[in-house]
């Protein structure tokens, strides 16, 4: 036989091997179609036409939108995402405005939250949703006093919470510590009175708050957003 004759014969052997190989151990893996592929000896991927419905299916399956598991995890195993910018959100939207009533005629109003660190996550563990937070929140409040004159600037400070998770809420200790900012002698009195009140009027709301972002938090864990 020559050796063009036995070039010739050569892809026909090889496509023999593939269907031995398919016959004898059923279809074979990646790893021998990647080196018949080398060798040019691979079936061609023909291409197919999707029907509507079945094009519409695969977009689905390729969105991974929600919060249930992404179309490259279907076995889910294993997956995070995050909902820190969602969770920040949500607490800014619960805290600014809250108002404490402080002795003397005062009102307490929390302003701002200067500072958020953490992070707020639903991890996706063999298909099932666990979901969990834990921030370092520290809010900005400012209290005005009737009859105070109107160049009277308010007594102002923070309140910082320096672990606020589901545990500390389903424990009941979400802790925090009230600062007074900028103290003056002749304040002492309102300041005092503004430090007592939040200290006390604080503790309740700040659970409640945190209570209310692991409810919420739970149902976006469970596609509800």
């Amino acid at each position: 036989m020559t050796e063009a004759e036995k070039n010739a014969e050569a892809p026909a052997e090889n496509g023999d091997a593939a269907a031995k190989a398919t016959k004898d151990k059923g279809p074979v893996g990646y790893h021998y179609w990647h080196q018949q592929a080398n060798q040019g000896t691979a079936p061609k991927a023909a291409p197919v036409k999707l029907s509507e419905e079945e094009a519409d299916k695969l977009a689905k399956q390729m969105s991974g939108t929600g919060a249930g598991l992404s179309s490259w995890n279907k076995a889910g195993t294993w997956e995070e995402r995050g909902h820190t910018d969602w969770a920040k959100a949500r607490v800014e939207e619960l805290v600014i405005g809250k108002t404490v009533d402080v002795r003397g005629g005062g009102v307490a109003v929390v302003k701002e939250v200067k500072t958020f660190k953490g992070d707020a996550t639903v991890v996706m563990v063999r298909g099932q949703p666990r979901h969990g937070f834990d921030f370092d929140v520290t809010l900005a409040w400012e209290c005005t006093f009737a009859g105070d004159a109107e160049d009277v600037k308010p007594v102002k400070g923070t309140a910082h919470i320096p672990e606020a998770s589901r545990d500390t809420v389903e424990d009941d200790e979400v802790d925090y510590t009230v600062k007074v900012e900028d103290r003056k002698t002749d304040r002492r009195s309102q300041e005092d009175a503004a430090y007592d009140a939040l200290k006390s009027g604080l503790r309740t709301f700040l659970r409640e708050t945190f209570a209310t972002v692991d409810k919420e938090l739970l149902a976006r864990a469970n596609g509800a957003a």
